[in-house]
């Protein structure tokens, strides 16, 4: 898998992750000015261009997720492309806001100008931020009769359908082929989550998460329909709640579970793709 020096740094703000050195492709010269420049930025973002990526990964963490494995990295395997050929673009927590700021730079720049698809998958992460503002023990249920943030959780979601079709029509005009996923539901059983209290999910809660979840699903289904995006329905995928070992926790997929929805991209991709 790809990794531009940018990116390595910003995952590697986020989490442990292996990364390769520089200094077997950058002149002695070239390899002293990155380091200085890396010294003084810290963990901002430094594009660099590269010609070799024809596939841009990009979203938030259900892309560039805790598991040892992305669903890219299948992604690749199973297309059989070289590993220059794909970029894992993600970054964990990043609103859809944010990742369409972030995803026009990177059009702008030219950080991938041989790129012809992009594999685009957010929105999660805001719907996150909004329980954890709103209901942060998920004790209540969109669907409920009287849930009071009704009217707030209606203006988010247009907020994300609106970046997100934004984000494909950013894709479209930079000559790319836009994929745009939905998120995957949560098993209703007891899950590691982080931002929950005692640290768990339990079934009522990963019952109510699913409603917010398949909200913003139908969001991102009318985003894709909008703007001519083409949908991978990965909610679709009952196989991945089946299985509590798709999982890491409630928020991100395993390598099993990244690897089943490698498996989703790839039968969209090829059921779409033009002929040669």
């Amino acid at each position: 898998m790809n990794l531009p020096p940018s990116y390595q740094q910003m995952r590697e703000c986020n989490r442990p992750r292996r990364i390769h050195s520089p200094a077997s492709i950058l002149p002695r010269p070239a390899l002293l000015f990155g380091l200085l420049l890396l010294t003084w930025v810290g963990c901002a973002e430094v594009p660099v261009p590269d010609p070799n990526v024809r596939y841009v990964a990009f979203g938030d963490s259900a892309t560039a997720g805790p598991s040892e494995r992305d669903y890219a990295d299948f992604l690749r395997e199973i297309m059989a492309e070289p590993p220059e050929a794909f970029v894992n673009a993600g970054v964990g927590g990043e609103t859809a806001g944010d990742g369409l700021q972030r995803l026009r730079s990177l059009i702008d720049l030219g950080i991938y100008p041989n790129a012809h698809t992009l594999l685009y998958w957010e929105g999660g992460a805001q719907i996150i931020d909004f329980i954890a503002e709103t209901d942060p023990f998920l004790l209540l249920s969109p669907d409920a009769a009287g849930y009071p943030y009704a009217g707030q959780l209606t203006q988010e979601l247009d907020q994300i359908q609106g970046q997100i079709e934004a984000a494909i029509e950013a894709g479209h005009g930079n000559g790319w082929t836009v994929y745009v996923a939905t998120y995957f539901m949560i098993p209703q059983t007891f899950l590691a989550c982080e931002r929950l209290l005692l640290d768990t999910m339990i079934p009522g809660q990963a019952r109510n998460a699913n409603v917010y979840i398949a909200l913003l699903n139908d969001r991102i289904r009318q985003a894709a329909g909008n703007r001519s995006g083409i949908l991978v329905d990965i909610a679709t995928i009952e196989e991945l709640s089946r299985n509590a070992g798709n999982f890491v926790n409630c928020n991100h997929l395993s390598a099993d579970g990244n690897r089943i929805v490698a498996e989703r991209f790839f039968e969209t991709i090829s059921a779409t793709a033009t002929p040669p």
